[in-house]
C-alpha cells in the first residue's frame, strides 16, 4: 500500500497502513541521503508481527530507528540490527518531580569564555561557514562522523535552522562562540520540539552541540550550561537532547544532571527502495 502523509501533522510525518487501510504505525521522513523512517512506532494495540510484515514489504531497503519492541519484531521479520542509535536524555529544570536535580545554578546563564572568544546569537550564523565548522567538529574518528556527513549532504542542518525538523529555533537558548577572526569555534542549536508522545511531551530540545578541534577545553560544557539555565529561567519544566551511545559526550550531559529517558535502535530493512508496485 502507499505510504500516506499525515494530514494533521504535515508532509514529513507518514502513516503505514495495512491493505484494508488500518493504521499500523507512524514515522518521520527526514531529509536523508538514503530512505529513512525515523521513530517508526506501531499504533497502540497493533499486532507487532503484522506491523513488521507490512513494514518490511512496504519499506524495503529503508533505514529505520524505532523502539525496542518494534525493533524485535522487525529483526524477526528479517531486518538487520545496526546498533543502539541514540539515547534520549532530559534534565528537569524546576523543583519537581523529586527525581529531577532541580533548578540549575544561576551562574550557568553567564558563561566565562576564554580570551579572544565572543558569544553571539544563532541569527548571525552563515550556513556554509556553520556547516564547515560542523564537519570539522565531527571529523574522521568521531562516532557521529558518518551520520553527520550524510545529514549535511541531504540538507539536515539547513532544515533544522529553518525549523522544519525539530520545531522552531529557540533563539534565546542557542548560541555561537566565535574567535577574533569571526570563525565559529562552537555552536549550540536549541529548538522547541513539539514532542513524540508520552516519552517526550514537548519543550526545549538541544538539537546540535559541537566544538571544533582546538577549541578551549570546557567550551561545549559552558554553552550547554547556559542553554539549560536559559530554559529554566524561561519557566520550562525540562530540556532534552539525544546522544549517540558511543559518544563520550554522554559523560558531559550526565554530569550536568541529564538522565536517560528513552532510547532508539536502528535497523536496515531488507530489500531495495523503492518498493515494487
Amino acid at each position: 500500500m502507499p505510504i500516506w502523509a499525515d494530514p494533521k501533522r504535515g508532509e514529513r510525518v507518514r502513516l503505514l497502513t495495512d491493505d484494508d487501510l488500518t493504521l499500523l504505525a507512524t514515522f518521520v521522513s527526514p531529509p536523508s541521503a538514503r530512505p529513512t523512517a525515523a521513530d517508526l512506532r506501531a499504533v497502540t494495540g497493533t499486532d507487532l508481527k503484522r506491523f513488521a510484515t507490512v513494514a518490511v514489504r512496504d519499506l524495503p531497503g529503508v533505514r529505520v530507528t524505532t523502539r525496542s519492541a518494534e525493533a524485535g519484531a522487525l529483526a524477526a521479520a528479517g531486518a538487520t540490527l545496526d546498533r543502539t542509535l541514540v539515547h534520549m536524555v532530559r534534565r528537569g529544570l524546576q523543583d519537581s518531580p523529586a527525581e529531577w536535580p532541580g533548578p540549575p545554578p544561576l551562574r550557568w546563564a553567564a558563561p566565562h569564555l576564554a580570551i579572544g572568544l565572543d558569544l553571539v546569537g544563532l541569527e548571525a550564523a552563515d550556513l556554509d561557514e556553520l556547516a564547515a565548522a560542523q564537519l570539522l567538529a565531527y571529523g574522521p574518528g568521531h562516532p557521529d562522523h558518518e551520520s553527520v556527513t550524510l545529514a549535511q549532504a541531504s540538507g539536515v542542518l539547513e532544515e533544522l535552522l529553518a525549523g522544519h525538523l525539530l520545531g522552531p529555533v529557540y533563539a534565546d537558548a542557542s548560541s555561537l562562540a566565535r574567535d577574533d577572526d569571526g570563525r565559529t569555534v562552537a555552536c549550540l542549536l536549541a529548538t522547541m520540539w513539539e514532542g513524540i508522545g508520552e516519552e517526550w511531551a514537548g519543550g526545549p530540545w538541544v538539537a546540535e552541540l559541537f566544538k571544533v578541534p582546538g577549541g578551549p577545553p570546557g567550551l561545549g560544557r559552558s554553552l550547554l550550561e547556559r542553554a539549560v539555565a536559559v530554559c529554566a529561567l524561561d519557566g520550562h519544566d525540562a530540556v532534552g537532547l539525544s546522544v549517540n551511545a558511543a559518544n563520550p559526550a554522554r559523560r558531559l550531559v550526565a554530569s550536568l544532571g541529564f538522565s536517560d529517558a528513552f532510547s532508539r535502535v536502528s535497523l536496515d530493512l531488507p530489500g531495495t527502495w523503492p518498493a515494487p508496485r
